[in-house]
């Protein structure tokens, strides 16, 4: 049993608990020989053990939203910390399973926040535009580029916010994804029945922001 448990484990995956098979008893039963024996020994088996219950699939749906707040300064400058921010707010009857926010800069392969760069003997073509200096609390997901924020009520807000520190100067744009969960299969519409996505169009100075300090002691950058 040892040897066949570790042949288990190394398979991959969680170690499953020993099954066990009553050993068959002869009686006036017929014998049955051969691969008949070993297809009804390998079916007793199954039926010992369970079958495997995978994760019930999700269901395909379609949810109203709006995005009451969108918003991202097209003007930034390098070592300038600056917010993105997404609302959502659910416009129907029903829960959303788990609102999701996807971000786009660079295209296919490109992380979050990134642009793509293109060259011969490139380890990764990812580079980024933005360092993330906070995400959405509790909204990491095992996706680098989405983030997840559970479900949504009818009529209530989730908020999506990332404080962001852009790195690389330049004009990109910037696109977000909205969906009902992190499969995709939950779809999210605006009222005039267009996927909830949407850009910005960002320029980045080469040149740090400029700042001084108001007379309530606050420090705000100059344009």
């Amino acid at each position: 049993m040892a040897s066949g448990m570790s042949a288990a484990r190394a398979t991959g995956g969680r170690a499953r608990a020993p099954c066990y098979v009553r050993a068959a008893v002869p009686g006036s039963r017929p014998i049955v020989r051969g691969a008949t024996a070993a297809a009804a020994a390998v079916a007793l088996a199954l039926a010992g053990c369970g079958g495997s219950n995978g994760p019930e699939r999700e269901a395909s749906a379609t949810y109203s939203v709006a995005i009451p707040v969108r918003s991202f300064p097209a003007r930034q400058h390098l070592a300038q910390h600056v917010e993105l921010r997404l609302d959502v707010r659910n416009e129907g009857s029903r829960t959303i399973p788990d609102v999701a926010a996807t971000i786009d800069s660079g295209g296919s392969g490109v992380e979050a926040f990134g642009s793509r760069l293109d060259g011969a003997g490139l380890a990764s073509r990812s580079r980024p535009v933005w360092i993330v200096d906070d995400g959405p609390r509790s909204g990491d997901t095992a996706y680098a580029n989405t983030w997840a924020l559970g479900s949504i009520g009818p009529h209530d807000t989730r908020s999506f916010t990332w404080s962001v520190v852009p790195v690389r100067a330049g004009r990109y744009t910037l696109r977000f994804r909205l969906t009902g969960s992190t499969t995709g299969r939950s779809q999210l519409r605006l009222a005039n029945g267009d996927a909830a996505r949407g850009s910005f169009e960002v320029a980045v100075s080469g040149k740090p922001a400029e700042v001084r300090v108001t007379a309530d002691g606050r420090i705000v950058t100059v344009d």
